[in-house]
């Protein structure tokens, strides 16, 4: 698993591949929607959780060699993922907030990260 923080990662990545599982494995757009008074909303991208949670909506594994580069092979793929730091009333520190779409619907999940290891 990737660093800086393996733990913010491996859990973004399995977020990520239920997001994937829960949507058929087909994904036009997601939308990320942070907490501004969890953690998320300053480190998602220094620790790692982006690159996780676009390995996983990609189907990836935490081992693969691509995840550095997950944002650009989510674009690749056709999906189009915004991040939005919202006040989403939050009761843990590390709290996603996903709107998934694709041509046969829109689903919506609240993941949890509570570690990856």
């Amino acid at each position: 698993m990737r660093g800086p923080s393996s733990s913010h990662c491996a859990a973004a990545l399995r977020i990520g591949r239920m997001a994937r599982d829960l949507m058929g494995g087909q994904i036009d757009e997601v939308r990320i929607q942070l907490d501004p008074h969890g953690s998320l909303a300053t480190t998602h991208t220094s620790q790692g959780s982006d690159m996780g949670l676009f390995g996983g909506l990609l189907g990836w594994d935490a081992t693969d060699e691509r995840l550095a580069e997950s944002a650009e092979w989510l674009k690749r793929a056709g999906i189009t993922a915004s991040i939005e730091i919202v006040d989403i009333g939050a009761s843990h520190p590390n709290t996603y907030r996903l709107r998934l779409k694709n041509t046969t619907g829109t689903h919506r999940l609240t993941a949890l990260s509570t570690g990856g290891g």
